[in-house]
């Protein structure tokens, strides 16, 4: 995958885009996940869930905050997907402390990067 220039939105602002990689969809995220912004976040991945794809990766690199509520819209997509189906990408304790201190992440594998998380070649087996 080529590497694009991604926009981080002004604080509390979010942003997010959704796009199939074959029979995979990444959704790259940036900006803030909290409580006024988590129901965005829920409604597109809950969109994406519906279209039933094999993968769903969820880029949280340019996340800036992420809140329970964020967490909350993980744990439901997971619950959706079924078992090795959601994988997120994070290289950042803003992002990955939330889901290792929850114990999220022993549901929902964890990379480093997007390629990473569409082949399952690190992190826990997804």
């Amino acid at each position: 995958m080529t590497s694009t220039p991604r926009d981080v939105p002004e604080t509390g602002d979010l942003l997010v885009t959704a796009r199939w990689r074959e029979r995979a969809v990444v959704v790259t995220v940036a900006g803030e996940i909290d409580l006024v912004t988590a129901p965005e976040l829920d409604e597109i991945v809950t969109g994406v869930v519906d279209e039933r794809p094999e993968v769903l990766v969820v880029d949280l690199r340019d996340v800036t905050f992420l809140s329970s509520a964020g967490l909350q819209v993980l744990a439901a997509a997971h619950q959706r997907l079924g078992e090795r189906r959601l994988r997120v990408v994070s290289t950042s304790h803003i992002t990955t402390r939330p889901l290792t201190s929850t114990g999220l992440d022993t549901w929902i594998g964890l990379f480093a990067t997007v390629d990473e998380a569409l082949a399952g070649a690190s992190g826990p087996e997804v």
